[in-house]
């Protein structure tokens, strides 16, 4: 999705959380309109069912990496079939904000709506009805962020497709989660495109959104995830995983990496943090980032550096939370220790 900057900018809201992205696709033109889409969701075949209706298709797109929020609308009662059958390559979750849409997949019929959201896997053929005044936030996930997430969570890679049921539980806490996800990307969007901060907080919500499906949606590998595992600590797992995350300590590291690193699951690497040090393995990688952005601040390398620049070397991308965390942490604000590193410089 990095190609999408030659188009026009835009800021659209979703339930109160402003994202900043780009609109790709404008057209009064149904044949016109799935031209413009495809680059982004593939072929299909789009067709209005009510001649008087006022057809403007338009899709604005926010690109996060392997996550891309998407706002799509028509404005008119439409039918929509991929030409390829089913998804090529990616998820697609839809969170609608306003109106209705059927969704016809494997012989079911599902609705969705601002209460019903739902989520499209690659595997399953499906086409949609949608109506009139219809609006959404589609959230497109690359297929090989769910891979690496099944095989970071379980320790295992994943060997069948892994296929979601189509309405997503619309159990509040959960809604509450997807709203959560959806503010990310609105603080990631305002952050400058080619930014430090912004690959930080990208692959951040990547992460986030790939263990909220795989942990709390149903899906066709459930029990596996149900079925649990014996744990005996380890200090090989423990030392592999410190190994990493000290090289990485200015680049983004995901659980996922280190459970395929360390080739065990979630829930052992957690235990074995557990055992070794009382805290879990992200908790013990942002102690050693704070210690780490603490001596950068005692030797400053460079005149004029500021407090924000080692905060966000070290990946803490909001500095009033870096600060307040340093203060609890070493008992003084990290502009004291800046200006004592200047003095003895």
């Amino acid at each position: 999705m990095s190609s999408i900057t030659p188009f026009p900018p835009i800021e659209f809201d979703h339930g109160g959380t402003s994202l900043q992205g780009f609109r790709v696709a404008d057209s009064h033109d149904v044949d016109e309109s799935p031209l413009q889409t495809a680059p982004f969701f593939g072929e299909c075949r789009l067709q209005r069912l009510r001649r008087d209706d006022v057809f403007h298709g338009t899709l604005d797109c926010v690109p996060m990496g392997p996550v891309s929020f998407n706002r799509t609308r028509w404005g008119a009662h439409v039918s929509l079939q991929p030409l390829s059958e089913s998804l090529q390559g990616y998820y697609l979750i839809s969170l609608p904000t306003r109106g209705a849409a059927q969704v016809r997949q494997g012989g079911e019929l599902h609705q969705l709506a601002a209460q019903s959201p739902g989520v499209f896997s690659p595997v399953r053929a499906f086409s949609m009805e949608v109506h009139e005044g219809y609006d959404q936030l589609l959230i497109r996930v690359d297929s090989s962020l769910i891979a690496d997430a099944w095989q970071g969570l379980t320790g295992r890679p994943l060997t069948a497709p892994l296929v979601f049921d189509m309405p997503l539980s619309a159990r509040p806490q959960l809604t509450q989660a997807w709203h959560g996800i959806v503010a990310l990307a609105g603080m990631a969007s305002a952050l400058p495109p080619d930014g430090k901060a912004r690959q930080f907080a990208q692959a951040s919500l990547a992460d986030a959104l790939a263990s909220l499906l795989l942990t709390q949606h149903a899906h066709n590998q459930q029990f596996t995830l149900d079925a649990g595992a014996a744990f005996t600590a380890s200090p090989r797992i423990v030392r592999q995983a410190e190994e990493l995350m000290l090289r990485r300590l200015r680049a983004h590291v995901s659980v996922n990496e280190l459970c395929i690193e360390c080739g065990v699951s979630r829930r052992t690497l957690f235990a074995a943090f557990q055992s070794c040090h009382g805290v879990g393995p992200m908790t013990w990688l942002r102690e050693r980032r704070m210690e780490a952005a603490r001596g950068a601040l005692q030797k400053p390398s460079r005149g004029g550096i500021r407090v924000a620049d080692v905060a966000l070397e070290y990946g803490f991308t909001h500095v009033g939370d870096f600060a307040g965390a340093y203060r609890r942490q070493f008992g003084e604000a990290p502009s004291q220790t800046l200006r004592r590193g200047w003095a003895y410089a």
